[in-house]
């Protein structure tokens, strides 16, 4: 197995960022209101889904708020990131993330945070030549996802924005509403939040958002991820997913150091379940070649 392994461990790969939330106190922040930046997930085109055997009993979920929206709720969600991180306000955390001014919740699961129209991209020089302000935003949003999402399972966006609204990101759990014993539909949104996140990496990279496959084989034709022919769910927590042969075979991410379907099982993982709830995660994932007997498996573990 390579070394995307996926489990909780994979979840390093924003270690970086996290660790720039340094710990510092600092006096309450300021609370209020301003616009927002929204986001849509994907549709979800050209996916052939399949099911089979019975579900296993879905574990219950942790309570959400009773109101998951209006000041109070985005108070409590901003106030549990910051006891998390250990400090007393926003203000302890590291450049971008102690620009925040202010934050509120317009609807039910959705938060907006404000930073001060200061902002800097890039500031730090960390970030890759194709990237702009909305993906080091976006990230902003993961990172909050990280500390809190687990224990907040009404929580499904956040929105980053400067205050005169000039800069933008958001992230997205990408939920369709699927019911976890309906395994047509939990594999069919398992997909959505996989495209999504393949957008939150991409899109600007590609310079379009990926709304079919063909897009991303157009940008990338040698990567297996845009080739994925069918998702499967054959029992609650599996997907097979199949590779349709094609240019990526023998090339980049598929070589004797690193085979194709390794890497796309550890990959997709990671992805997907960066956007589920904790027990609405992939627990298994393999991936087959059509038409070959070449295939790969991950496993989720805590």
């Amino acid at each position: 197995m390579n070394s995307l392994k996926g489990s909780r461990r994979t979840r390093l790969a924003v270690a970086a960022v996290l660790a720039l939330l340094a710990l510092s106190g600092c006096s309450s922040p300021n609370i209020g209101t301003g616009e927002s930046s929204g986001a849509v997930a994907p549709a979800n085109e050209n996916l052939t889904v399949q099911s089979s055997s019975t579900p296993t009993e879905h574990p219950d979920i942790p309570a959400a708020s009773p109101t998951p929206s209006g000041q109070e709720w985005a108070d409590e969600k901003v106030n549990a990131w910051v006891d998390n991180s250990g400090i007393k306000s926003v203000k302890g955390f590291l450049y971008p993330y102690n620009l925040i001014n202010s934050w509120d919740s317009p609807k039910a699961g959705h938060l907006r945070l404000f930073i001060d129209d200061s902002y800097e991209f890039n500031r730090d020089g960390i970030s890759q030549h194709f990237e702009t302000a909305t993906d080091e935003l976006r990230i902003m949003g993961l990172v909050m996802f990280e500390s809190i999402g687990d224990d907040s399972p009404e929580l499904e966006t956040v929105d980053i924005a400067t205050e005169d609204g000039s800069r933008s990101g958001s992230y997205s759990r990408s939920r369709t509403g699927a019911d976890p014993s309906d395994l047509d539909a939990w594999a069919d949104e398992k997909y959505v939040q996989w495209l999504d996140a393949m957008n939150d990496t991409y899109e600007s990279f590609c310079g379009f958002t990926i709304k079919k496959l063909e897009q991303y084989r157009e940008c990338l034709p040698t990567d297996p991820h845009a080739y994925v022919g069918s998702v499967e769910a054959p029992a609650e927590g599996e997907l097979v997913v199949t590779l349709s042969p094609g240019e990526w075979q023998d090339n980049t991410y598929d070589t004797d150091t690193m085979r194709g379907v390794d890497f796309v099982a550890s990959n997709m993982m990671l992805k997907i379940n960066s956007k589920a709830f904790a027990t609405e995660a992939v627990e298994s994932l393999t991936v087959v070649v059509d038409g070959t007997d070449e295939s790969g498996t991950e496993k989720w573990s805590e």
